[in-house]
């Protein structure tokens, strides 16, 4: 039977507190490592949690996921196990100020409570409008971010191009998971009329505050063709 070994809640502990803070209250249980000699240590020191979690009879992707993108990684702890670890630490402040650690006692272990639920139906709601206004446009390709940091619905990179001329790059922003596509097309976008046909995923951004994705988007009369 799966469980946690004291190894694994001492690394995932650390994965949050440095990584995560108070941004897991908003449901971000994710971070950004490029594939480069600068954040080697650090791939391999979150590799070895997945690595960990699996010694410790978990699934490969129930406890903490890894996804490659062309220039890195995306490293996401599971909602759930975010929720434990946090009442975990919280557990631990508790004790070391003589607070009671019977949770029945102490409502402030469920930190988290349904935030990142409402975030993620928010953000939900909101790229669905967006996608829908584009769409209306005739705009069937759209790049965007997943997997956003930011506590608003944008990233703004700025930079300069090789002649030294500044350039500001605009990212509509989602908290959202590529797999949430699937709920987004069933309540949301059949329903008006289209979908995401595809999405694929490019590169983390340069800020490290998301990752950004391609959708392709088809109306549904096209869908429907191309199965006959």
């Amino acid at each position: 039977m799966a469980d946690f070994s004291k190894k694994l809640l001492d690394m995932l502990s650390e994965f949050m507190i440095r990584e995560l803070g108070s941004k897991v209250l908003d449901g971000v249980t994710y971070t950004f490592v490029f594939n480069n000699d600068a954040d080697k240590q650090t791939y391999e020191e979150y590799m070895a949690i997945k690595q960990e979690a699996i010694n410790c009879g978990y699934m490969n992707d129930e406890v903490f996921r890894v996804y490659k993108l062309s220039n890195g990684y995306i490293f996401d702890m599971d909602l759930n196990t975010a929720k434990q670890i946090t009442a975990e630490v919280y557990k631990r402040v508790a004790k070391d100020n003589n607070m009671s650690i019977d949770e029945s006692q102490n409502r402030n272990f469920d930190i988290i409570k349904d935030d990142p639920d409402v975030r993620r139906k928010m953000d939900l709601v909101s790229l669905a409008n967006y996608l829908k206004a584009e769409f209306d446009k005739g705009n069937k390709q759209v790049e965007l971010a997943l997997f956003s940091r930011n506590s608003s619905n944008r990233i703004i990179i700025n930079g300069k191009l090789d002649n030294g001329n500044p350039v500001s790059l605009r990212y509509k922003a989602f908290i959202l998971r590529h797999w949430d596509i699937e709920i987004l097309n069933e309540k949301f976008l059949i329903p008006a009329g289209f979908r995401v046909k595809r999405i694929q995923p490019l590169e983390v951004l340069p800020s490290k505050t998301g990752a950004s994705f391609l959708f392709t988007m088809e109306s549904m009369n096209e869908f429907r063709s191309n199965m006959q």
